[in-house]
């Protein structure tokens, strides 16, 4: 498993630093054994990153939130899957102490059983998890003003945007402006950072207002190339975002590759992201 380190530069006053976890895919191919194995090579990454100190380096920093963008279960997922998800949630929660760890939703929660998503949720609210489900929360970190406030919301789109209503893959639903704004409303605060699981709205994201995009869900491409990816899960070749660090305007969208699902030369990975000022004078955030 893979750790990638990247920086983004917003219109703030002090540094932050974000984890992003996307596409984990507990379900009923993956044994529990192989489950709290994956969770382990999680944590030390997690924890490799996580260092409280007073200055500020690449390497040397607390975690201030975990993003989880979707796909933390599969559809088909069991019992057993579940609870080693919420075994993830609790020990990021128990690392992070100060820190918040987000859950925005993907496909494959949208496709659960309603009962065992309803669970998978209530759970995850009990243990500190905030479920951003359509829904945005602005935080005011460790030592912020009420003027620094950052913005995180969780996009979650309707399920024609990913299958028809047969379960196949094409006449799919466009994400557009207006699809964004019904779910999430306007984007009145910044900066504001989306977690949507989907990267390919991403135009329309910045049109929005994001100025950073959090996705995942195309498995960086499942195959890779010579650093492309081959193929996404709507079967489209040569999908334009598939892993790392894309700009729209003055946006910013990083995708990861995600943890599970079948890959080849396409390693596992988490993204250690930095939000560092962009050296303009801030006055009111």
């Amino acid at each position: 498993m893979d750790l990638r380190y990247e920086s983004v530069r917003l219109h703030i006053r002090n540094h932050y630093r974000l984890l992003h976890i996307s596409d984990v895919h507990f379900s009923s191919r993956t044994s529990h054994d192989k489950n709290i194995r994956m969770i382990g090579e999680m944590l030390a990454l997690a924890e490799s990153v996580h260092c409280p100190a007073p200055e500020f380096s690449e390497k040397n920093h607390p975690l201030d939130a975990v993003c989880i963008t979707g796909d933390l279960v599969s559809r088909k997922c069991t019992r057993e899957s579940v609870s080693d998800a919420l075994l993830l949630l609790r020990k990021l929660r128990e690392l992070l102490r100060e820190g918040v760890v987000f859950y925005s939703l993907g496909n494959h929660e949208m496709d659960l059983p309603p009962d065992v998503r309803e669970n998978l949720f209530d759970c995850a609210r009990e243990q500190g998890v905030i479920l951003l489900d359509n829904q945005s929360v602005t935080m005011h970190f460790n030592g912020d003003s009420e003027m620094d406030g950052i913005c995180f919301a969780g996009l979650t789109l309707p399920q024609s945007v990913y299958k028809n209503d047969k379960g196949r893959y094409w006449n799919l639903s466009a994400i557009t402006r207006k699809m964004v704004k019904g779910c999430l409303g306007s984007c009145d605060v910044h900066p504001c950072v989306l977690l949507a699981h989907t990267p390919l709205g991403f135009p329309v994201y910045a049109k929005w207002g994001a100025d950073l995009v959090l996705s995942g869900h195309i498995h960086g491409g499942i195959i890779r190339m010579k650093d492309r990816g081959l193929l996404s899960p709507e079967r489209r070749f040569m999908p334009k975002y598939t892993k790392g660090l894309f700009n729209e305007g003055k946006c910013v969208m990083n995708v990861s590759a995600g943890i599970g699902k079948f890959r080849l030369n396409n390693p596992p990975e988490l993204v250690c992201i930095d939000l560092v000022p962009d050296g303009k004078k801030v006055e009111n955030l």
